[in-house]
């Protein structure tokens, strides 16, 4: 009795591995498409030019780090917290490197005419 059970474990521990890890490795195959970037007008002036609210959702299941977009060009008369956003070269950091984690939203504040567009470069999935 005790042959059969564990010729069974031998056969079926394989296969239980090998499903397994196909469920947790689909349930965190993230992408940069993952984050999400928005814009709004505020209501506030900084002077004399328009502000703007821009923020960046994880929309995935797992944190994201090391969030990089491109911002050459990038212009604001309104100081921004580095630790939220900062110049790498002619990208930016968002969020200082650190993870944003699931469905959260990392935000701050410019003041540009016309508002800038930011476009995700590169990211590092933690799950």
């Amino acid at each position: 009795m005790a042959t059969i059970v564990s010729t069974l474990l031998h056969l079926l521990l394989p296969a239980i591995l090998l499903l397994s890890n196909l469920v947790f490795k689909g349930l965190c195959q993230c992408e940069l498409q993952d984050i999400t970037v928005g814009t709004e007008r505020t209501s506030a002036q900084i002077q004399g030019v328009q502000e703007w609210k821009v923020s960046f959702i994880n929309t995935c299941k797992c944190p994201q780090q090391a969030l990089v977009v491109s911002c050459d060009g990038f212009r604001t008369v309104e100081k921004v917290d580095p630790d939220v956003f900062s110049p790498v070269g002619n990208n930016c950091s968002v969020n200082g490197g650190r993870p944003i984690a699931p469905f959260t939203t990392v935000y701050f504040l410019y003041a540009w005419d016309p508002p800038f567009i930011f476009v995700p470069v590169s990211s590092s999935v933690v799950c």
